[in-house]
């Protein structure tokens, strides 16, 4: 009898605890989802060629191809990804206090695209002319009670905005460079992710303006990591057109690559 009491006991407990965190999370107000935009691929425009060839004479995967040619729309491959750390109590409405300590990762990931705002307007204002939140989560186990803080993973997919006419895509190879940026902890003073993310795109801009890069050069992927008191890091693919190199001649593929 003993151990039905105790045992009955324990399970109203976890029920009751249980009740708590489901009414917990119903009252929160609710964020706009941060839905798969880049999931959502156009087929190729029929009247463009929808292959490239690489340095070394082969066909370059259809994800590149799509990243560097289809700039009027979302595509996977051209995104921004930005680790960043936030403070949990500028994910509250107003009036709201923050929850048990329980329940802090779970309005952490309920207000992840929250802590996106502010990166699409660097976008923007620099190489984008259509900007979404793609993904956006809290890192799990990065909650920092005593900090109030988290950390977040971000995914924005981005339209370019140039229009520049470009060369016959047949007489020339798609190639490609990494450019990095690094800025101390004791040099950031007042960066934030969206500095940092400005400072790297005008680093991609100093990067496609040099004489090493080619004809039309465009960014591919970017990605950030901005944690206080540490340095920004940040790392982006560029790409550009070359002529071909001397003595390779070109035969138009039957079939285009595939990106695996």
């Amino acid at each position: 009898m003993l151990r039905l009491l105790i045992g009955t006991g324990v399970l109203l407990m976890a029920v009751g605890f249980g009740a708590a965190g489901w009414q917990y999370w119903q009252s929160l107000p609710k964020a706009a989802p941060a839905e798969p935009v880049a999931a959502a691929v156009a087929a190729p425009v029929p009247s463009r060629q929808t292959w490239l060839i690489s340095p070394t004479g082969g066909l370059v995967p259809q994800d590149e191809v799509q990243t560097y040619l289809a700039q009027e729309r979302f595509v996977p491959g051209r995104r921004l990804q930005v680790e960043r750390q936030a403070n949990l109590a500028d994910l509250l409405a107003e009036g709201e206090k923050l929850p048990e300590p329980a329940f802090l990762e779970v309005l952490a990931d309920i207000r992840a695209p929250k802590v996106a705002e502010g990166l699409c307007a660097v976008l923007l204002g620099s190489v984008a002319q259509d900007c979404a939140v793609n993904k956006a989560r809290v890192i799990e186990g990065s909650v920092d009670q005593a900090q109030g803080t988290a950390r977040f993973q971000l995914e924005l997919v981005y339209r370019l905005k140039d229009e520049v006419e470009l060369p016959d895509l047949a007489a020339h190879v798609l190639r490609g460079a990494i450019v990095t940026l690094d800025i101390e902890a004791g040099a950031q003073g007042s960066v934030t992710a969206e500095t940092a993310v400005g400072a790297l795109l005008d680093q991609v801009a100093a990067s496609c303006a040099t004489e090493t890069a080619g004809e039309v050069c465009r960014p591919m992927e970017l990605s950030v990591v901005w944690i206080p008191g540490q340095p920004a890091q940040g790392r982006a693919r560029i790409a550009w057109l070359d002529p071909l190199p001397e003595g390779m001649f070109v035969a138009p593929p039957l079939d285009a690559a595939t990106g695996d």
